[in-house]
């Protein structure tokens, strides 16, 4: 049985946001908010919640508790074709993939199990059945391979494609959320970070098999864009073994995603460079194609690996359940006094303000 709601709800709130006044309005364009702000400001007549809501607005997943030690996890994310991915250089079974991967992205950022899936979808008319049987199957693969279930969704007819896919997980544990790291905890990833941006480089660019690239190096980038892999069972291990204190999925950007958790703990943080788990395959695409890899790295996003922190005396014996997966986890920095802000410390031992760059969907086109 569901926990019954105990709390009214407050009437919605008449103030103007944004510096709007009734009178003379200024006209505001969605670009100028930029997405965070869009939310925060679209959503503030909508935060107060009953006690069943353990999680609302405003991190990977809300969460919601049903029982005792029972918590249901719920996440959506929507691909627009244009604007997320290119149709023509991404294939149905591919685009499929990615679509459930970064809901299922979510699910493993708080520690949880993802169990059910609702698919949406608008479809252009003229889009050939095949194309669209493909995307079904690209997620019917990756559902199966996590035990979830399709069961549910939306389709109607569009101008462009676009699919929006909600996941429903699971756990028997609180949540962990981007809000709750110690002061004193170290900043750990998992995996390598940098790939996917370079796969979209090489996208980008229209570099083929034939290329001056090497093609296993082409081959691995574009597979670590076009089909990521969610950390759905190193979330579990990180949840089990290293006592989180803060957990994040990496879909914006390293930076973005540091910053999120420093704004949402009231911390700051030291980010060191020459820490950074980026792959020698990065490094070389980003010197072939006159790239810094470390701008990939730090602000790319879509590596969808685990940024976490927890007690560094946690490290070893996360280090050593994920190596059973074959999965690197490295220490990048560490949590420090809100008023130290943010800084990235480079190979010299200088120390600057690590900017807060990272994917906004009013200011980027999949370039």
């Amino acid at each position: 049985m569901w926990p019954q709601p105990h709390r009214k709800l407050p009437a919605p709130s008449t103030k103007p946001a944004w510096g709007l006044t009734a009178k003379g309005a200024k006209t505001v364009k969605l670009k100028d908010m930029g997405e965070f702000a869009l939310i925060q400001h679209l959503t503030r007549n909508m935060r107060a919640y009953d006690s069943t809501v353990v999680l609302g607005i405003g991190d990977d997943a809300a969460a919601i508790r049903i029982a005792e030690r029972k918590y249901v996890l719920l996440t959506c994310d929507m691909l627009v074709d244009g604007s997320h991915f290119w149709r023509e250089r991404i294939t149905p079974g591919q685009l499929g993939h990615k679509a459930l991967a970064v809901s299922l992205s979510d699910i493993a950022a708080m520690g949880g199990i993802p169990r059910y899936v609702l698919i949406s979808a608008g479809w252009p008319a003229n889009l050939e059945l095949e194309y669209a049987e493909g995307i079904y199957q690209g997620m019917a693969g990756l559902a199966a391979a996590h035990g979830v279930f399709v069961i549910g969704g939306d389709t109607v007819s569009t101008p462009q494609l676009i699919l929006d896919v909600t996941v429903m997980g699971e756990m028997e544990e609180k949540p962990v959320t981007r809000s709750g790291a110690k002061i004193g905890h170290v900043f750990a990833v998992t995996g390598s970070i940098g790939a996917s941006a370079a796969g979209l480089a090489l996208l980008h660019k229209g570099i083929c098999a034939g290329s001056y690239f090497p093609e296993t190096m082409r081959q691995a980038l574009l597979k670590s864009h076009l089909l990521p892999q969610p950390r759905v069972k190193e979330g579990g291990i990180l949840l089990k073994t290293g006592r989180p204190s803060a957990m994040i999925d990496i879909s914006d950007g390293l930076a973005s995603e540091v910053h999120h958790i420093c704004e949402g703990s009231g911390v700051g943080a030291e980010i060191y460079l020459s820490r950074l788990p980026v792959h020698e395959d990065v490094k070389r695409a980003g010197d072939l194609l006159g790239k810094d890899y470390l701008n990939w790295a730090l602000h790319g996003g879509e590596d969808y690996e685990l940024l976490v922190t927890l007690s560094e005396d946690d490290v070893f014996a996360v280090q050593k359940e994920l190596r059973q997966l074959s999965v690197d986890f490295s220490i990048i920095g560490k949590v420090v006094d809100q008023k130290n802000g943010v800084k990235l410390f480079l190979d010299e031992g200088k120390a600057v303000n690590l900017a807060k760059k990272g994917y906004d969907h009013f200011s980027h086109t999949p370039d």
